[in-house]
């Protein structure tokens, strides 16, 4: 007969504060029992109240007994393994709800650490990746057959089924993988210590499959940097800071939606300052204001309560369930379960895979010492009322130079306008491209961050929306939507911007125009001072 076990690992320096924890939740010390070089303590919750239910009171006329008033009651355990010839080595075996209270005590890239090292890649029955490019966050897929290194752009992989490559040590069974592991196999609980060992070993070994993931951050300066970053980004209302709708626990996919009420509460040490009911939805513009009107200037002092019928009432840090991803002194990283994680190298590398598949057109000079001739002349035309237009700046000079010497229809600064979602709401203008030509649209930027680069994909993906939505009109059939960078730097290549951000954003882009059967393009200008 098969046990199913759900498997992790303990950090060796949060082993006691685990221990306290699960004291605190009603986990009480059982039986220890020795078996080969592992022993393995038992936690049982032995008195367990109940949780109310919550329809009862509705429904409590049709029933034989409606003075009596049941509970629900889910008994939850743990078995914790200790190496003794490694004491630094130390695993716990999840049973019931015990998965909820280890977030904090456990290595979070346990799982999929170890499925890359031993796991048969195109054995994959089940996926669940985040997405930082393109209109997914999350995806949930299943496979009939998996095609080995097929992995999307921006995609980062949280969760696997799949089975073992070696089936004389791990069985032929499908073993799922994320921050733990769940294995289904004919060994009692006394057998442990040789899948321990097996894990111990595997761990220590190569990596075989090149999987793009998120990599976890130990530096304290650098996420107590993060952690200001994130405080600011939510009291500013940022679009970047949301909350986590689909997450892993353990092995579990859980769906966030509204099936829990929730309650922030603001402490410091074990005194509660503040709390407040937000119903059964996690708005962060809620969350913002919590913050703003406490004036709270550490977000590990907010944690959020919830609740539903068959759980009892759990806690967790704010951090916890945020969505965040920012960029850092050159660097992308992101927030998931409360710890920062950074791009791993394969996560890069099917990031510029995708994005050398762009065509680059090397084009036509930018001469700031031209420019600045035809700005003087256009000034002295504007003061003399000569000129057709009161249009200065350069990117205009360069559209229009580009309109005269290579025939493209000038867009720049014709605007449409577009009506409001809100039937009450304001008119608002939209600026279609920049040039046309040859069914092409092409928005063009001079940049002087990053930041503008990013602003111009953003824009020109929200043209290319609004045309094929038919809210707005061009007279050619469009074929091709391009971007024209006029950079200070000689770039060979578009990844030649050092800008995770830039490149994420740029990705989504070709994602978006290639959905609409369009070509992607890019034109690189040089800009000579």
């Amino acid at each position: 007969m098969g046990n199913t076990y759900n498997i992790y690992r303990i950090k060796n320096d949060k082993y006691v504060d685990l221990l306290n924890k699960i004291e605190s939740v009603g986990l009480v010390k059982q039986k220890t029992q020795n078996y080969d070089n592992y022993e393995m303590t038992f936690f049982f919750s032995e008195e367990i109240k109940g949780n109310e239910i919550w329809w009862f009171e509705t429904y409590k006329d049709f029933l034989n007994s409606p003075d009596e008033l049941p509970k629900n009651i889910f008994y939850f355990g743990l078995l914790i393994c200790k190496n003794e010839d490694n004491p630094k080595e130390i695993y716990a075996v999840s049973l019931g709800k015990s998965h909820f209270y280890l977030s904090k005590f456990i290595e979070l890239d346990f799982g999929i650490s170890l499925a890359i090292r031993m796991a048969n890649e195109q054995s994959i029955l089940l996926k669940k990746s985040r997405y930082f490019t393109g209109t997914k966050r999350h995806e949930v897929s299943s496979y009939e057959n998996f095609n080995k290194d097929s992995y999307d752009s921006g995609e980062s992989v949280e969760h696997l089924k799949l089975k073992a490559s070696n089936i004389e040590v791990w069985g032929d069974k499908n073993i799922v993988f994320a921050d733990s592991i769940q294995l289904d196999i004919s060994k009692e609980p006394c057998e442990l210590s040789k899948i321990l060992n097996d894990i111990s070993d595997s761990m220590s070994g190569d990596e075989i499959i090149r999987l793009p993931k998120l990599e976890l951050i130990s530096d304290e300066i650098l996420i107590n940097d993060l952690n200001s970053k994130i405080l600011t980004a939510i009291i500013n209302n940022q679009a970047n800071v949301g909350v986590e709708e689909i997450s892993i626990s353990g092995i579990n996919i859980i769906f966030r939606f509204n099936e829990y009420n929730y309650e922030l509460v603001f402490k410091q040490g074990r005194k509660e300052v503040e709390k407040l009911d937000i119903g059964n939805s996690l708005d962060i513009v809620k969350i913002s204001n919590f913050l703003k009107e406490n004036q709270i200037n550490n977000l590990d002092d907010v944690k959020v309560r919830f609740k539903r019928e068959e759980s009892s009432r759990l806690t967790k840090d704010l951090k916890e369930l945020l969505d965040f991803y920012t960029e850092y002194e050159g660097y992308n990283y992101f927030l998931k379960n409360g710890k920062w994680f950074k791009f791993n190298q394969t996560f890069m590398d099917y990031l510029k895979k995708s994005l050398i598949g762009i065509e680059i057109v090397p084009s036509d000079v930018l001469i700031e010492k031209e420019y600045l001739d035809w700005k003087s002349q256009k000034e002295k035309d504007i003061a003399n009322d000569t000129g057709t237009d009161k249009l200065k700046y350069r990117e205009y000079y360069f559209n229009k130079k580009m309109s005269e010497v290579h025939g493209y229809e000038l867009l720049d600064r014709q605007l449409e306008i577009i009506r409001s979602l809100d039937p009450d709401g304001k008119k608002y203008k939209i600026e279609v491209a920049d040039l046309l030509k040859d069914n092409e649209i092409i928005s063009v930027k001079i940049p002087s961050t990053t930041q503008d680069l990013i602003y111009n994909i953003e824009q020109s993906k929200s043209s290319l929306e609004l045309i094929k939505q038919n809210i707005i009109s061009l007279n050619c059939e469009l074929k091709a939507v391009a971007l024209w960078i006029v950079y200070e730097k000689t770039i060979s290549s578009i990844i030649g911007i050092n800008s995770i951000q830039f490149l994420l954003a740029l990705d989504s882009w070709k994602k978006r125009v290639e959905f609409f059967g369009l070509k992607p393009r890019i034109y690189i200008s040089r800009y000579i001072k």
